[in-house]
């Protein structure tokens, strides 16, 4: 197995740290000088609206004194009980991937030393260090005495009137969010699949997150949206579609203009370094694909609604057909699909190819002639599903829509054999039929 080390130097010499234990990179460039600890830390520094104790990480493996007049750069390690070190060394270089090994540390600075690797681009031998059990072996603490104490309670007065928010663009324009409600960051990718039905106005698509499948939106249409913002609401996660995410910045909250209209997606305005910026408001969002679940917008004049399921909509040649939600696990573009070598040995009129998927070897299945369909249209869509720990794919030509419906909606097939169809689903007075992910599984 390989994992992944964030290559640096200390002098003429090349180090790494595993990136688990990483938070953060910056430049160094001033913090407070402090004494009354090991020779190795040198001064605190603010971080996140706090502080941190800064160590020459030269002096904590050895007894050399890194030069601090010069420009040096600020790893962030973070301990088992989420306390901050800033690590300070002469250059990042890289990050780099390589064979993981397994640990075995006591605490003498000799043993900090746990793996050892040839980086193929500079042919240096690089050492893999692991500074947590040297910082109990000298003492040293996350956050420490009065010092300590006395510049985090200034830094508090300073910053308690503040809020942390995550730039980003959409379109070109300027937007902002509560970085309290972003649960983290990920690219756009075949991962992402788009709704094509017109019901499907608010979602834009779908994505599934550790076999979790999100609604994807998008505060403007733009063709250059490359990230997705992760939101959790009120335990409901949202992914938001924008074309980049810049960084985190903290507002006067005094400073921020709110909008009067609970019927907008912009919560408030901000002048950010001379710019106007829109504050996203994640409720809007969540609010309206409530709604949308619900299709009717008069939900205070109805009875306490049943339970409601999810149902994916896709299209084979001009037919729509249906899948409980519960069951996919992705959808990916056919093309982006990674074939197996062994692919074309088990080709057949039910299996079209393997694929790699979360390093598993997927079967991907062809129900055109399943389902009685002769088309020449390409299959443009894999749905992944998953049936008792089972996983397989079969290919679709477009994705429609995800549709959410009251129990009274759903029709299972009376017959009892097992069959690719077992039932229907009727959704704006459309009959719907539904597939059999039991069924689907067992063609593998």
């Amino acid at each position: 197995m390989k994992t992944s080390v964030l290559e640096f130097r200390l002098f003429d010499d090349i180090f790494c740290f595993n990136t688990k234990d990483i938070e953060y990179v910056f430049e160094l460039e001033e913090y407070e000088d402090v004494k009354g600890f090991h020779s190795s830390v040198v001064g605190i520094a603010k971080y996140n609206n706090d502080v941190m104790l800064l160590i020459d990480t030269a002096k904590l493996y050895s007894d050399k004194f890194l030069d601090l007049s010069s420009e040096k750069s600020v790893i962030v390690i973070r301990d088992d009980e989420n306390r901050h070190y800033g690590m300070i060394v002469d250059e990042i270089i890289k990050l780099e991937e390589i064979e993981t090994v397994q640990l075995s540390i006591d605490l003498n600075s000799e043993d900090m030393i746990i793996n050892h690797y040839k980086d193929k681009e500079a042919d240096d031998i690089v050492c893999e260090i692991y500074p947590l059990p040297l910082f109990k072996k000298y003492d040293i603490p996350a956050m420490a005495s009065s010092v300590v104490q006395s510049i985090a309670k200034k830094s508090e007065q300073s910053t308690q009137n503040r809020g942390s928010y995550l730039l980003f663009t959409s379109n070109e324009h300027a937007y902002a969010i509560d970085a309290k409600t972003v649960k983290e960051i990920l690219e756009k990718g075949s991962e992402l699949f788009t709704l094509h039905s017109e019901e499907s106005e608010l979602i834009k698509g779908a994505m599934a997150v550790r076999d979790e499948v999100i609604p994807i939106v998008e505060i403007e249409h733009s063709q250059k949206s490359n990230d997705i913002i992760v939101v959790e609401v009120s335990g409901k996660k949202l992914g938001i579609e924008v074309d980049e995410v810049y960084d985190i910045e903290n507002f006067v909250l005094s400073a921020i203009e709110e909008v009067e209209s609970a019927h907008s997606n912009i919560a408030a305005f901000y002048n950010h370094n001379g710019e106007v910026v829109g504050i996203i408001n994640p409720h809007y969002f969540m609010k309206k694909i409530e709604i949308h679940k619900d299709d009717d917008a008069n939900l205070s004049n109805k009875p306490l609604q049943t339970k409601k399921y999810d149902y994916l909509i896709f299209l084979m040649d001009e037919t729509k057909y249906s899948i409980d939600m519960s069951c996919v696990r992705q959808v990916i573009e056919t093309e982006d699909l990674a074939k197996t070598q062994s692919s074309s040995i088990v080709a057949n009129d039910t299996v079209a190819f393997i694929a790699t998927w979360n390093h598993r070897a997927v079967n991907v299945l062809k129900l055109d002639k399943k389902l009685g369909i002769e088309s020449k249209k390409e299959n443009t869509q894999s749905i992944f599903i998953e049936h008792n720990g089972h996983v397989v794919a079969f290919m679709v030509h477009d994705i429609d829509n995800i549709v959410y419906l009251n129990e009274e909606d759903i029709t299972e097939a009376s017959a009892t054999k097992e069959s690719l169809v077992n039932g229907a689903i009727v959704y704006n007075d459309e009959v719907i039929v539904k597939l059999n992910e039991k069924y689907i599984v067992s063609l593998d």
